[in-house]
């Protein structure tokens, strides 16, 4: 009877979220294969009980109870179970609370053109990679391609909101998308996966783990793909790398190393017109004809990244811990590209040479006109924290230093002629030669209070220090030289909340204020001045309920974003169309976002999210370009402890504007919405089978087949920028049904 009543008793206190949400469960969601193995006789008993647990390993996403700010973690089971092994960090995400994720060229292939978290986009957001913040120096974007693979991933964790002071990163105010790596296997072992598939991909990898040894616990990965793509002539070539060493020092302190080298070759597309898609198909990227410039071979890019840290995690004393990063990451993009790879009309063509003094020498009407240009950067950094543990709570120090280095260039070239610079009116070549160096500071102080049981509060302060050295031999905007250094500095403050109602329901509040300081693309004018950075007020409120078998999370937020810089379209003379950067005066974000999940039993569970967005920029009616009014995921998923599993994820989005600003005949902006793109629906459908202990050899196959975009909507899914001849409106499709075959094995 006593042993009976400690099961009930354990049983409840999973399901209400102590344990069942807590840290053990994270962690042992992050842990490899092997090590989960190690624990299962123990949990085996636990999992039959815990049915909500058992169900959200695998689900798109779980909510935790302790949180203090809306947040979705992915964890392995859903990993292993419904992304491909080659698939990139937008492929994983996609069916999140609240983000906007498509790559026009297939799952997992080339680079996501659309990525946004409540309607803010790529470089608005923060991304981290185990804990550490990364992005590129121009804006703060990141290029998916170029990024690691779902095979290297043990979880991640979307995070919809600032964060509080401890949270690092140089955009945190839209939101922190973190990806955390596996760990090694404490077994010793070989694993082997491919892929075969659509658009003839063909991918392959092999995984060795050292088990535990005098040098710790390492495994290196390594993986090469090859695919057409589902876009015309737009085939991708890319291998990862990946070594991580776990090593214990001593009981209370851990030495990680972590080393990843990526590196992608592809024929880059920019969009197509409606008339071109009427005339080549949906799946039009680029032509087959040299004499265009939407000739495939104009349009060769390399990506190449790396990102390498060792990190040192210890007890200094009985209450006092600390862990500290060491980091440099690397990224690079090397390309060729003509004018305009969308435009198919040779009318665009023509190349104008011209000499030192800015005088014309020659004209080739037929030639196409093009660019070479280079993008690399170098970051060097390192994140101390520190955690002292107190009677009353927890005291959270630390500071996040950066320095990146930043090269970049590009000149224009006759295509038709091997690529020859060509000299425009000022004489020179070079459309932009630009350096600059950008240094980010941030310290922090938070505190994490238990004033009464049940109740969690976070105060906390930051201050963000960034500074950009600028020195352009030719700038952008004005083909002139410019060099001048701007610095941004802005406290940070935040507090967070969160009371347990009960054991197993909790609601929490946020208040937090964000900044940004201003791109790149501010300097590239004949004079700077003082330009504003971006600075948000956040303020969130919400709850989460754990039942036996279902799981229910709902909140709202408001935003308050002040000195909003947008993209808007201008005509500039002898080039065209182009993009430029102006300050909206602000905008205000705000919506709903409801999470839940429901356990039907025998293995099969239910998963759905909901989000209301809206972004509007104030004073008008004018929507915030590429922000979903909706957008929902739902699912049915099952896992049986025999071996077999399946998902089917469906993904709405709803409609959206293409752009929100332009500027008028005399230059001044002007903010309408424009290029309206319609609501969709996909679905997504993956089969597999864990076969274990196949005679003595291997340890484990699985068998699985993923079908993405299973009902083949190919509608227009986003506006793509606009043709700087002729002013035709460029647009993206969703990509075609897509059918992968996977295999992976381990042994011994």
């Amino acid at each position: 009877m006593k042993n009976v009543r400690k099961s009930l008793a354990l049983s409840t206190g999973l399901v209400t979220g102590a344990i069942l949400f807590g840290s053990a469960t994270y962690a042992a969601d992050a842990m490899h294969a092997d090590d989960k193995k190690k624990v299962s006789k123990e949990a085996s008993k636990v999992e039959k009980l815990t049915v909500l647990g058992h169900a959200s390993r695998i689900a798109p996403a779980t909510v935790p109870l302790d949180i203090t700010q809306p947040t979705s973690k992915i964890q392995s089971g859903f990993l292993a179970n419904n992304i491909i092994p080659l698939a990139s960090v937008d492929d994983i995400i996609q069916f999140q609370p609240s983000v906007f994720s498509q790559n026009p060229n297939g799952p997992g292939m080339g680079k996501a053109e659309t990525m946004s978290l409540r309607g803010f986009q790529d470089g608005q957001y923060n991304m981290t990679f185990d804990g550490i913040p990364f992005g590129n120096a121009s804006d703060m974007g990141h290029t998916t391609s170029a990024l690691f693979i779902s095979h290297f991933l043990g979880e991640a964790q979307i995070d919809r909101g600032p964060g509080t002071a401890s949270t690092i990163g140089n955009a945190t105010f839209g939101g922190t998308m973190g990806f955390m790596s596996k760990n090694p296997a404490a077994r010793m072992g070989t694993t082997l996966y491919g892929t075969y598939g659509s658009f003839n991909t063909r991918a392959g990898g092999i995984e060795f783990d050292t088990g535990k040894t005098r040098m710790g616990r390492a495994f290196v990965d390594m993986q090469h793909e090859e695919t057409n793509g589902y876009l015309t002539n737009s085939s991708e070539r890319r291998s990862n790398l990946m070594f991580k060493d776990v090593i214990d020092l001593a009981p209370e302190t851990t030495l990680t190393i972590e080393t990843t080298y990526n590196k992608e070759w592809q024929y880059t597309t920019q969009g197509a017109t409606l008339e071109d898609y009427k005339k080549y198909g949906k799946n039009y990227g680029l032509c087959n004809d040299p004499g265009r410039q939407c000739y495939y071979g104009y349009q060769p890019s390399v990506y190449t990244s790396d990102f390498d840290y060792v990190s040192l995690k210890t007890k200094l004393l009985s209450w006092l811990t600390l862990e500290n990063q060491i980091y440099t990451s690397g990224f690079e993009h090397d390309y060729t590209e003509s004018t305009d790879a969308s435009q198919s009309d040779t009318a665009a063509n023509g190349v104008t040479f011209y000499n030192v003094v800015g005088k014309k020498i020659a004209t080739y009407k037929k030639d196409i006109p093009g660019k070479y240009a280079d993008a690399a950067y170098r970051t060097y950094g390192d994140t101390l924290r520190l955690k002292g543990h107190t009677t009353y709570g927890d005291v959270l120090l630390g500071v996040w230093a950066d320095v990146q280095k930043d090269r970049r260039y590009t000149y224009a070239v006759d295509l038709s002629q091997n690529s020859v610079p060509v000299p425009g009116k000022t004489g020179s070549a070079f459309s932009y030669n630009i350096s600059d160096l950008n240094t980010t500071i941030q310290p922090y102080l938070e505190l994490d209070i238990h004033p009464w049981p049940g109740v969690t509060i976070k105060p906390g302060i930051k201050y963000s220090i960034f500074k950009r050295d600028y020195d352009a031999g030719v700038n952008k905007g004005t083909k002139l030289p410019l060099k001048d250094t701007q610095s941004y500095g802005s406290w940070q403050p935040s507090i967070a909340i969160n009371q347990r109602i009960m054991k197993n329901w909790s609601a929490y509040a946020q208040v937090a204020r964000g900044f940004l300081a201003p791109p790149l693309s501010v300097f590239q004018v004949s004079s700077v001045g003082n330009v504003k950075p971006e600075t948000t007020m956040n303020y969130q409120v919400g709850s989460v309920y754990h039942g036996r078998n279902w799981m229910l999370s709902l909140d709202g937020y408001y935003i308050n974003f002040s000195n909003y810089i947008a993209s808007a379209q201008i005509q500039v003379p002898n080039i065209g169309t182009t993009s430029t950067y102006v300050n909206s005066g602000g905008a205000v974000y705000r919506g709903i976002e409801f999470e839940g999940q429901y356990v039907i039993g025998y293995g099969f569970s239910l998963y759905g999210n909901y989000s209301v967005n809206d972004a509007k920029y104030k004073h008008s009616h004018v929507r915030v370009a590429q922000t979903p009014n909706a957008l929902a995921s739902f699912g049915l998923l099952y896992e049986s402890d025999h071996g077999p599993y399946f998902s089917l994820m469906g993904k709405y989005a709803g409609h959206h504007w293409g752009l929100d600003s332009t500027m008028d005949d005399a230059g001044n902006a002007v903010f309408k919405n424009q290029y309206k793109i319609g609501s969709t629906v996909t679905a997504d459908l993956a089969v597999g089978w864990r076969i274990h202990h196949i005679g003595s050899f291997f340890r484990d196959v699985t068998p699985s087949i993923k079908v993405a975009n299973l009902f083949n909507n190919r509608s227009i899914s986003d506006y793509a920028g606009t043709q700087s001849y002729g002013d035709a409106p460029l647009f993206w499709r969703i990509a075609g049904r897509s059918v992968f075959f996977n295999m992976t094995a381990t042994m011994p």
